[in-house]
């Protein structure tokens, strides 16, 4: 096999964040080409049509000159930010301006690495091959399934399976410097099939990993949905659980959605913490608006749990390896200078 098997997370280039935060400049910035999705996982919230409209959440795709918008208000900051993931909560490849997107954040210069995370059932090799010259660094991949049959059970999609593998599969003969990551749910596959997900894939990416599902959404209960139970030994990448009180996403990102409203943090699927709208007001001034400070002000006080939506997080402690509550009252001596 020629991957490794390691996570998306990149750990050798980890940041104490309790050295740099406050900072001038994010990070990692989400942003959603496109809120919808083709598939409806059990294990997501946008597999529940119902769900989502009793959340008030419409999806919607984000039309290029918003984009652009956006990527040329980046330029307000001091310098680039590393990371822009083109991904929330929907498919990006649902957007057909998706490799005229990557392009022009590429140029721009306010924008040093960019990928996104795609389920790869809509792939083609024109699409590849758009995303890889406009500059795409690196493409997570989720897999659900290791056939045709578990794809219907999980992913509630009739897919061509073998199609989706020969796509992958050319995907990474021709990716250039395109980095490619795959992962699958542990709680879906049995031993012997974890062996047939390296065997299928192994060959055809640069990482692949096997992840857990996660209870990351606030207020969507994924064992009621998924009907599978979840260890609350081991978070989504297999590292000790480790309760904590302070959310480290809000201090280095924060999420655009494809409607451009801006969410403190990615797992706010139901759009209940907006501190911002990119059509209406620049990136640069939401990421030092009065509405997101107060939040991030709320955690290093130790009043979490004061917030509807952040106390019933799972994100805190499944799925961010950061720990910054031993610093809390020195960062938040560091933040009220700060603001």
């Amino acid at each position: 096999m020629k991957a490794k098997i390691k996570s998306k997370l990149e750990t050798d280039k980890h940041v104490p964040l309790q050295n740099v935060i406050p900072l001038d400049t994010p990070f990692l910035i989400y942003l959603d080409p496109s809120s919808r999705c083709n598939f409806k996982c059990s294990f997501c919230p946008s597999g529940y049509n119902e769900l989502m409209s009793e959340a008030g959440y419409e999806r919607s795709i984000m039309n290029l000159d918003l984009f652009k918008k956006f990527i040329n208000d980046l330029k307000e900051f001091n310098q680039p930010i590393k990371v822009l993931r083109m991904n929330k909560i929907g498919e990006p490849f649902l957007n057909k301006n998706l490799h005229q997107m990557i392009s022009y954040a590429k140029e721009s210069g306010a924008v040093q690495f960019i990928d996104l995370a795609t389920n790869a059932s809509l792939f083609s090799k024109d699409k590849l091959r758009d995303i890889i010259h406009a500059g795409i660094d690196r493409l997570n991949i989720s897999i659900e399934g290791v056939n045709k049959a578990q794809y219907q059970e999980y992913a509630k999609i009739n897919i061509d399976f073998d199609k989706l593998v020969e796509n992958i599969q050319w995907l990474y003969q021709n990716k250039n410097q395109c980095e490619i990551n795959i992962k699958i749910p542990a709680d879906y596959i049995n031993e012997s099939e974890k062996q047939d997900f390296f065997s299928i894939f192994g060959d055809y990416c640069d990482r692949i990993f096997i992840e857990n599902l996660s209870p990351i959404w606030p207020y969507f209960d994924i064992e009621e949905h998924s009907g599978i139970p979840i260890r609350n030994n081991k978070g989504q990448y297999d590292q000790e659980l480790i309760e904590k009180e302070v959310c480290t996403y809000i201090f280095y990102s924060v999420a655009v959605n494809a409607d451009g409203t801006v969410s403190a943090c990615c797992p706010d699927w139901q759009q209940k913490l907006i501190v911002g709208d990119i059509k209406n007001e620049s990136f640069y001034k939401i990421w030092n608006s009065y509405e997101i400070n107060k939040l991030r002000r709320l955690h290093l006080e130790g009043n979490r749990r004061n917030n509807l939506i952040c106390r019933n997080c799972g994100h805190i402690n499944f799925s961010q390896v950061d720990n910054i509550d031993q610093y809390r009252e020195q960062l938040l001596n560091k933040f009220i200078d700060h603001i």
